[in-house]
This record gives structure tokens, sequence and C-alpha cells, in this order.
């Protein structure tokens, strides 16, 4: 019976132990809630985005819809708290997990609150939006369809744009009457209005150039457009870089003798970088969406890759 007892007492003491060693976390450790009262501030220099999640609370969503949207909303909307154990019932569910595009789509919502949830496993975001009009409330989530939604105070501030130049970047734009051109590099446009449309990417850019012809620009962030560069960053570049690279970096290239800062300016943080000492020095290589390659030897552009 002794030697039992003594068994028993070991294995509770090793499991005491072993529990102690593991950290256990809870499920929402990652978990944070934002309110009006806590938002972060929202400076309307990003639509419905990562960046931008903790300062929607107060703003105002207008539901204009993706672009193929027949099917309805997969796992999109939802009558309770998805991240908080709420479950996930389907909001109005057709059966097939979907939210019927006519429930939500032409609708203004005001965002109530916001949760993010970020931990070893997972991020998530869920927005608790009340319908303008019937009042009523629903939970969303932004993953899935980004670009279904546009805030309203984002709308509002493209409007800066309206009067300023703008060169194209030689990428492809649609125009006005759906054809698909892509402009030379540098022809010059102009930014003559801001628009929307349903079931489409969102706002738009309006831009006319001199033959007339007005094509649709997206605005990223910030001071940047996907599909041209305004005048004003790039003699803003310019003083910052000298003319050498200045206006590679507005251009979005980089060449070698760029420092680090100048690449990031140019196409952004990498995915991924790595480093090697060598007796010439730190060479770090740093990798790009559509595999771009960059090395740089103790912080300037040695070789630049792109495949």
């Amino acid at each position: 019976m002794r030697k039992t007892n003594l068994a028993i007492m070991a294995f509770l003491s090793y499991s005491l132990y072993a529990e102690a060693q593991l950290n256990i976390v809870t499920r929402n450790s990652g978990l944070k809630e934002y309110t009006v009262q806590n938002a972060q501030p929202y400076d309307s220099l990003t639509n419905v985005e990562e960046r931008s999640f903790a300062a929607l609370p107060g703003q105002t969503l207008y539901m204009h819809g993706a672009r193929n949207d027949s099917r309805g909303y997969y796992d999109t909307f939802f009558t309770g708290n998805f991240l908080a154990g709420s479950g996930r019932q389907v909001y109005k569910d057709d059966g097939l997990g979907n939210t019927p595009a006519e429930a939500v789509v032409g609708k203004y919502y005001e965002v109530l609150k916001v949760w993010t949830e970020s931990d070893y496993l997972t991020v998530g975001c869920c927005l608790l939006l009340r319908e303008k009009e019937s009042g009523e409330e629903i939970y969303y989530n932004p993953y899935l369809y980004p670009l279904s939604m546009t805030c309203l105070g984002f709308y509002e501030k493209l409007k800066r744009y309206i009067g300023q130049t703008f060169l194209s970047l030689a990428k492809r734009v649609e125009t006005e009457d759906g054809q698909i051109i892509t402009p030379p590099e540098g022809t010059e446009y102009r930014c003559v209005d801001v628009g929307l449309k349903m079931n489409s990417d969102g706002a738009f850019l309006l831009m006319e150039g001199a033959d007339e012809v007005r094509v649709e620009a997206c605005s990223i962030g910030g001071d940047e457009v996907y599909e041209f560069v305004s005048a004003a960053r790039i003699t803003s570049l310019t003083e910052r870089y000298s003319k050498k690279y200045g206006k590679q970096v507005a251009f979005r290239k980089v060449d070698t003798g760029m420092t680090r800062e100048m690449v990031i300016a140019a196409w952004g943080e990498p995915y991924r970088k790595t480093e090697i000492k060598r007796q010439d020095g730190t060479l770090e290589t740093w990798r790009f969406s559509d595999n771009r390659y960059v090395e740089l030897l103790d912080g300037k552009v040695l070789n630049v890759r792109v495949y």
C-alpha cells in the first residue's frame, strides 16, 4: 500500500511539474477589442484593411459589393462574434454558408466595435456593424472579400488628388468605356474626379490624359497610386534622394548604389532577409514578391535580379 501511495505522489508531482513547463496559452489571449473610446486615430489614408482595422470604430462603410457576388458572400457575415466563441451562425444563411448579396449590398453600415486576434496559430478580425436604415447589427469578417466595402472617410480623402498631375508607370488601366490600355511610362495625366462603382474593387481616381481619354486608377495608401506616380512625389523623392536616385525610386525601380531606405521606398519591405559575413563586408539578400531579389553589401545595393 505504501509503495502504491508513493507511486501516486510521484506521478502527481511529475504532472504538476510538467504542467508548469507547458506555458499553456488560452485561445483568446490575443483578442483585442476596439470601440469609439479606445480606437486608434483614423487618418483616412487606408480603406478597410489590416492597417486600419483598429481605427474603424465610429466610421461609416458602404457595401458596394465584390466583383462577382452572384452566389453571395461565403463565411463573411454572422449573427455573433465568431472570434469570441459565439459560434459561426451565418447571417441569412442560404443553406450553403452564404449570405445573399441582396441582403447586404447597397447599404451603409456604422462600425460599432472591432476585435482583432493574433496568436501563435491565427490572425483574425471581426467588425460589429449596424445597418444605418434598419438598425440591424451583424458581424463581418473583412478578410474573405477585402474590396467589397469602402469607408466614406477614405473616399472623401481621395479627393485631395483632384487637380494633381501624375505620370504613368506603364501599368494596365481601364478606360471609362471598359477598354484595357497600357500608357507608356511617363505619360502625363491629371486627376479630374473620384468615383465608385457597384460590384467593383472600390473607390478609384479618374485620370485624364492629353488625348482626353479617361482611365481609372487605384490608391494604395499614403500618397501612392498603383498605376501612376504624382509629380509632387517625384519632386519630394528627388529632393530626398538626389536627382540620380530620386526619380528611379518614384518609378519603383531599384539600382546599384541605392541605400536600404531607397530600396524600401521603391519596393516596400522584403518578405525575407538573409545575411552573410564576408571579408569585404556584410552581404544581405532581400527577397520580394514577383521573383525580385536585391543584394546589398554594407547597406548599399550591389546587385538586382528580377526573374
